[in-house]
């Protein structure tokens, strides 16, 4: 069975194609198809089927697409496939090898992997297999912008693979074989220069200089010609190089592999380990010896809770160190905890990081981690441990590429899907190695009476959870022996529930618990309540409504038991199975009163450290006090005192204060309503848009219902600003005059200001820039009033932003020195690092390139210390805008595919829109029209969705440009009418000028240059007027036509 993506859609099995339905159902396959098994959200799937424009009916029709779909694939190839529905998502589940594109990825990185350890030859086998699978265009007969934007990729992807296999080849010495394709790829448009280069270096290697140096006129030519550019550095050296005859050019370099350093965060051995030496024995030979192997040793060992599995993979990654000397990594991937899994995506960052990666550059999609996971352990004997998976799907993206490296998976699931893996069912040890095990923790002393011994393991069901557990309870009981445990767990009458009594852990719980002073039973049922991952001494005190010493000895009680476990330095966490027993314990033995006591407390903990990290943090914020039946701070909460300890200690605490926040909201209101404002610049940097949209909005509420206006008018103003940043202009807008009300109403200077600022931002993208001007003076006056210098820096920025469309650059320039001043003086780096990139962008609207460059350079020198996605997103912009107004339009596109990732995946549609019209604009110089009107059209729906009418200007300059150079010169005019007409309606002078300098050269185009004379020259005298360098441009258009400028 065959799905194939690399030519027309096709389904094939048992020798013959099957049908797949209407165009729209083959796109809608295509869609969940390229997905590669993930999720699609509904709302995704009839955006891309329908390119933005769903019918009304578009859900019913998706539905019925879906239900046809699985109908035929069911028929033509049964089980191998599932398309499945799961909260408002479609995934279609399929293995990766049925799938033509997905076994080109898979040969591709076969490659890399066999190129990168020496073995080319094979190497290019793979790839000349891969680009086997190609039959025609990617998609062929597909329609749409979406799938325009597909094949795009896929072409790209398909040029790459033919590329690196020339180069391969080329490094072999097969020279003179690849002179007739290199010459094929380099006459294709638009000139690809890494291909001349390959082109010259085989004609030279094959002793025909003379055509390599003509290989590189008619390709510097044909730059010339359709671009207007010279050849990139490299290709002019290898130029002076053939010139000169330079003999080291005749052979080709061998790439190094430097020793790699290894890395190791495995979990220590565990001392009292006993037993399972047929299980070890099995692993060690399946996992052994590196060498001599062709596929990745993957071994599953899976079984129940508390079997062992994760003391067993940690024993055997330790009795193999020596034959992995290059690293031993290790990451819980939490698929059976209270948290939600790891997602693999998540699981990447960790593991790259433990590699050595900055933070700063992770890739953003869960492809390229893969890609760069694999790239670092390809040249690495390493073994991986993957503990605790859920499925198969969670862990094949981080499956290494290479044979050199072995992965050891432990998980309650067979994971029978997961391709290539041995699998090793744990069951409980044997009676022999029970006894032994629990002897071995309780010590032999004490268990002398075999036959007590043997009733004691008997009844602790030979599990290994329950045999630590009683054996450390009978080896701190010193009045007790083995005879006494035994009695005690015959008579043990309350279990867990039905499943947990199957697996023979409840009596052991039972027991334990029994066991504990009344100190320590509070605290064990108190830590049940805890919601997060992990807690520290602070809050088990605030939980337990005691002071830290008792806390302390009670949490070593509790530790010493193995009823909790440490996850760090001071740092705590309950097994999933054994805070589900101290919850049903604290139901049955705590009234609902004393609970919610606890939960309160351990709320009051979290709310007030996180105001106290954010005033450090952020020293010049207005805020709304936490109220004042808080408890001030214990001997046993964190000692913060610097800006970098109040945002580490947030950045820590993370999940943990976003468990506690969706607690208050069920629990506690009167929590609920501070947690979202205390938090609110954690979620901005944090780009978690939709978790502190849902927090923002249950805290109005509950303010609105508490009749609490102040507190309400506050919150709305904070959450517009939060809206806007998603792009929900018009939400966001109508929130604020809300807020901007209760403000006044309650003269209230800082909710009108946060209000007003909102407002006026609004009032900008309206076009409506006196308004805005108005609301942004009153904003600033009302925080200069109330000596918010914070505020001041913040309205001084949107001013800066509101002068620069205006065209009024110096006036904006000195508007942005300003801000930087303020945040300097207030210690705001991330301000400072906003001042410095707005700076940058108006010198390069001014064409000042060195000295935006920078400013694009000491505001990365900053984010790089504090962090920031948004504002890195933003800098991959701007550094990317330079590289293309400076002719590197390569390295421009890879500086704006990085920011379109970083915006996508913080959900910012403004920052998405804004690079999509530079990636447009990119391709146009390129000459690349379709690709060019494509990403155009994609910032035009972005834009539209979002109400931004300055990107949508933009993006329909964009599109009659690239309509122009396609030679359709009607609908190129009519599109800068458009353009021109939008620009005047939200009255930014510079978006005017180009409008007419647009419709100035279709009217050349189309009638000539006098037709044309009066659009240039009504766009020179706004140019002129604003000192940009588009000025120049228009003069020289007019000067060939012998009209004068203004």
């Amino acid at each position: 069975m065959e799905l194939r993506i690399l030519g027309p859609l096709e389904l094939w099995a048992n020798g013959r194609r099957h049908r797949l339905g209407t165009q729209q159902e083959g796109r809608v396959l295509a869609i969940l198809l390229m997905a590669e098994g993930r999720a699609v959200p509904v709302d995704r799937l009839i955006d891309q089927a329908w390119d933005g424009d769903p019918p009304p009916s578009a859900s019913e029709t998706l539905h019925s697409y879906i239900s046809r779909l699985r109908s035929r694939l069911r028929a033509a190839i049964g089980d191998q496939v599932s398309l499945d529905f799961s909260s408002r998502t479609y995934s279609l589940r399929i293995l990766s090898g049925s799938v033509d594109l997905m076994s080109f990825r898979h040969l591709c990185r076969q490659s890399r992997q066999a190129a990168e350890r020496g073995d080319v030859e094979y190497a290019v086998t793979l790839l000349r297999e891969a680009e086997a699978l190609r039959r025609a265009e990617p998609l062929a007969g597909l329609t749409g912008y979406w799938a325009e934007s597909v094949r795009e990729r896929l072409r790209e992807e398909l040029r790459e693979a033919t590329e690196s296999r020339i180069r391969l080849e080329l490094s072999l010495g097969r020279h003179a074989q690849l002179v007739s394709e290199l010459r094929e790829l380099a006459g294709l448009s638009p000139v690809v220069e890494p291909v001349v280069a390959d082109l010259m270096i085989a004609l030279y290697r094959c002793g025909r200089p003379a055509e390599s140096l003509t290989a590189y006129r008619s390709a510097r030519r044909r730059l010339q010609d359709e671009l207007g550019l010279e050849p990139g550095r490299e290709l002019q050296e290898l130029h002076q190089r053939v010139l000169r005859r330079d003999p080291e050019l005749l052979l080709p370099v061998e790439p190094e592999h430097p020793q790699l350093p290894a890395v190791d965060n495995l979990p220590r051995d565990i001392p009292d380990f006993t037993g399972r030496r047929e299980e070890i024995g099995l692993l060690l030979a399946q996992l052994g010896e590196p060498g001599g192997r062709t596929a990745l040793p993957l071994a599953v060992v899976h079984g129940m809770p508390g079997v062992g599995k994760t003391r067993l993979a940690i024993r055997v990654a330790h009795l193999l160190h020596e034959r992995y000397p290059d690293g031993r990594l290790y990451i819980n991937l939490r698929a059976f905890g209270s948290q939600p899994p790891l997602d693999p995506g998540g699981a990447l960052a960790q593991l790259l990081i433990t590699l050595g990666v900055p933070v700063e550059r992770l890739p953003a999609g869960l492809d390229e981690r893969a890609a760069l996971w694999r790239e670092l352990t390809a040249r690495r004997r390493a073994i991986v441990v993957l503990d605790d998976a859920y499925d198969a799907a969670q862990v094949r993206p981080l499956l290494p590429g290479t044979h050199s490296c072995s992965v050891l998976v432990t998980s309650r699931h067979r994971l029978t899907d997961l391709e290539g893996s041995w699998s090793l069912s744990l069951e409980v040890p044997s009676p022999s190695e029970a006894s032994a095990l629990f002897t071995r923790v309780a010590g032999r002393a004490r268990t002398t009476n075999s036959a007590a011994l043997r009733r004691t393991v008997e009844l602790c069901g030979y599990h290994p959870l329950a045999l630590h557990l009683a054996a450390a309870r009978l080896r701190h009981r010193i009045g007790w022996d083995i005879e006494d445990l035994a009695d005690r767990l015959t008579r043990a009458a309350s279990l867990l529930d039905e499943i947990d009594t199957s697996l023979g852990i409840a009596t052991a719980f039972e027991l334990c618990y029994a066991e504990l002073d009344i100190g320590d039973r509070r605290l064990f049922r108190r830590l049940a309540l805890h919601p997060g991952p992990d807690f520290t001494v602070g809050v088990a005190a605030a939980l337990a409504g005691e002071e830290e010493g008792r806390t302390r000895r009670g949490l070593d009680t509790l530790l010493d038991g193995h009823l909790i476990e440490e996850s760090g330095r001071d740092r705590f966490r309950t097994h999933d199975l054994i805070r589900e027993f101290g919850l049903k314990t604290g139901d049955r033995e705590d009234s609902p009163v004393v609970r919610q006591a606890a939960v309160r407390r351990m709320l009051d903990h979290y709310l007030l450290h996180a105001d106290r990290a954010d005033r450090l943090a952020r020293p010049h914020r207005r805020r709304i006090g936490v109220p004042p039946s808080v408890p001030g701070p214990t001997a046993a909460d964190p000692r913060l005192r610097t800006a970098e300890e109040g945002e580490a200690w947030l950045d820590l605490e993370r999940a943990n204060l976003l468990a506690a926040a969706r607690t208050a909201v069920a629990r506690s209101p009167d929590h609920a309503l501070f947690f979202p404002h205390v938090l609110g610049p954690s979620f901005l940097a944090w780009g978690i848009w939709d978790t502190a949209t849902d927090l923002y909005t249950a805290s109005v509420d509950l303010a609105r219902e508490g009749a609490d206006d102040a507190v309400t008018g506050r919150l709305l103003a904070e959450m517009a600003a939060l809206l806007w940043n998603q792009g929900a202009h018009d939400e966001a807008l109508s929130v604020a005059e809300e807020a901007w009300a209760m403000g006044r109403d309650r003269d209230d200077q800082e909710t009108q200001a946060q209000a007003l600022i909102q407002i006026g931002r609004s009032r900008l993208i309206d076009g409506r820039r006196i308004d805005a001007f108005d609301c942004l003076g009153r904003a600033l006056a009302l925080h200069r009033a109330t000596g918010n210098r914070g505020g001041e820096a913040y309205v001084q920025n949107l001013l800066g932003v509101a002068l620069s469309h205006a065209g009024q650059y110096a006036e904006s320039v000195e508007q942005f020195r300003a801000m930087l001043a303020t945040n300097t003086d207030i210690g705001d780096r991330l301000g400072q690092v906003k001042a410095l990139n707005n700076i940058g962008e108006v010198f390069s609207i001014l064409g000042r390139y060195e000295e935006a460059r920078g400013h694009y350079v000491r505001s990365l020198a900053l984010v790089r210390v504090i962090g920031g996605r948004q504002e890195m997103s933003n800098l991959f912009t701007n550094i990317g805008n330079i590289r293309r107004a400076t002719g590197d339009f390569e390295g421009a596109l890879s500086q704006y595919r990085r920011a379109l990732n970083a915006y996508r995946d913080t959900s910012d549609p403004r920052g998405e829109a804004d690079v999509l019209i530079c990636i447009g604009q990119t391709y146009l110089e390129m000459s690349r029209h379709n690709e060019a009107r494509l990403h155009f059209k994609m910032a035009e729906h972005v834009a539209d969705r979002i109400g931004d009418r300055y990107a949508r200007q933009q993006a329909l300059v964009g599109t009659a440009h690239a309509q122009r150079a396609s030679r359709q010169f009607g609908p190129s005019m009519a599109t800068f009418q458009e353009a021109l007409r939008l620009a005047e309606e939200i009255d930014i002078p510079l978006a005017v000028g180009r409008a007419l300098d647009g419709m100035g050269q279709t009217l050349e185009a189309m009638e000539g240059a006098a037709a044309a004379r009066n659009c240039f020259e009504r766009a020179l005298a706004v140019y002129e007027q604003l000192g940009v360098q588009d000025a120049e441009a228009v003069r020289r258009r007019l000067g060939a036509s012998g009209a004068t400028g203004s």
